[in-house]
């Protein structure tokens, strides 16, 4: 393996919708892992780790990365993450750029087709109970595809999330909100920024806007053209984003290799 790549997960999802995806980077050289984040996938019967934790998953996402180093001395190790996930692997980097090599941010915008609408819902059932959950997950799956066999598989996932309360669903806002300030303090690592031209759930300007607020002169951002709002998850990627992704890489694992050997010399 050349190199190690970690992947997170969107809002609702969990890490398995990575497994295709995985599995194409492993046959190119690259060691894939996907972890699920608090709240989500495997943490749904965690007790004590059934809600939204940002914070959490920054810890998790962390220990992870510390022991991938382990597992795969030497190499490079590069983030990437999809939708909230783009948004955590953005704080990740500002907070901890000394576990990361390189990071894939795809479409960690908070702006969102339909806003409005959505925030006045959560805030009216916030009023009623901040605690109680609502069912967001269809509207959500509805926005993020027209393909109605995803749509189908997406909402019929037992690991998939369709409910969250109004409390979580605003500090999942806020958390998104502050990907602005992060962009500004990566200024030196590499980062790809990655969006579909098809999305009808995040704008694309707000993507764009991210793009142009990181302050790392290392910075490149990829529209892929067919893409709905996934792109790397539930196997919604095609060859050239594949060979998009791994030319990428293999650049800055070049990159990263010389720096080591500086290092040491």
């Amino acid at each position: 393996m050349r190199a190690a790549l970690l992947c997170i997960h969107g809002l609702g999802l969990h890490n398995e919708t990575y497994e295709p995806f995985g599995k194409a980077m492993a046959s190119r050289g690259i060691a894939t892992y996907a972890l699920d984040m608090r709240g989500f996938g495997s943490y749904r019967k965690a007790k004590g780790h059934e809600e939204v934790d940002f914070d959490g998953c920054l810890d998790d996402l962390y220990r992870s990365l510390r022991s991938i180093r382990r597992a795969q001395p030497g190499k490079p190790v590069f983030l990437l993450g999809e939708s909230m996930g783009g948004a955590i692997v953005l704080h990740a980097m500002a907070m901890r750029p000394d576990l990361i090599d390189g990071l894939i941010t795809c479409v960690p915008a908070g702006d969102r087709f339909k806003q409005g609408k959505t925030s006045l819902k959560v805030a009216l059932q916030f009023l009623k109970d901040r605690n109680k959950p609502i069912n967001v997950g269809e509207d959500v799956v509805n926005q993020a595809t027209e393909n109605p066999e995803l749509r189908a598989a997406w909402i019929a996932d037992p690991l998939a999330r369709m409910k969250l309360s109004p409390k979580e669903l605003l500090q999942f806002q806020q958390f998104m909100n502050q990907n602005h300030d992060f962009c500004k303090t990566i200024k030196s690592k590499p980062v790809l920024v990655v969006y579909g031209c098809q999305d009808k759930l995040v704008k694309p300007e707000g993507t764009e806007e991210l793009y142009k607020e990181l302050a790392t002169p290392d910075k490149e951002i990829y529209p892929v053209a067919a893409a709905e709002h996934l792109i790397f998850e539930e196997n919604q990627f095609n060859s050239e984003v594949i060979e998009k992704v791994d030319n990428w890489m293999n650049a800055h694992i070049s990159d990263t290799q010389v720096a080591a050997l500086k290092k040491t010399e």
